[in-house]
């Protein structure tokens, strides 16, 4: 068993895949990190935003207040369309918050599948160097026989 090479061949895979997850675990866990965070300074942004519409919404609902009361002051007459136009502005101030709500969350759900793409196109990138690299450094004849193996163990999972 020590002497066969096989043996040590499958004792070095697995040191070698031993010592390297760490280093490709943290580095997967930065990428996904630093991701996370500009996902959430987006949502924050985007939160603020919608803070500030909200608080331009209650300037407007208080300016129009203000106007009905001068405007039922000085002319009775005009006090349906200063309601009129307050629902006018109140609507479009509604449709205009619920727009940009739509766009932040479109936004948003667009910068999470860049990520997810960009994370699983380096993962595979890193994989593809890491898999080419082993196999650049063996023989033909271990080549062979890892293929074989491979080939086996595919046929027994079927």
């Amino acid at each position: 068993m020590f002497e066969d090479p096989k043996f040590w061949l499958l004792v070095s895979f697995i040191t070698f895949v031993g010592l390297m997850y760490k280093p490709f675990k943290s580095m997967f866990i930065g990428g996904l990190d630093s991701k996370i965070e500009e996902i959430k300074n987006n949502i924050n942004s985007s939160l603020q935003s919608f803070s500030d519409a909200e608080k331009k919404l209650k300037e407007a609902e208080h300016q129009t207040a203000d106007l009905d009361k001068k405007i039922n002051e000085l002319l009775n007459n005009a006090k349906y369309q200063a309601e009129s136009i307050t629902k006018s502005i109140v609507e479009k101030t509604s449709l205009s918050i619920a727009s940009k709500e739509k766009n932040s969350l479109d936004r948003i759900k667009q910068i999470e599948l860049s990520a997810v793409q960009s994370i699983k196109k380096q993962a595979s990138s890193e994989l593809n160097k890491l898999i080419t690299g082993y196999l650049n450094g063996l023989s033909e004849s271990e080549k062979i026989s890892i293929l074989s193996k491979s080939v086996t163990e595919l046929k027994s999972l079927n």
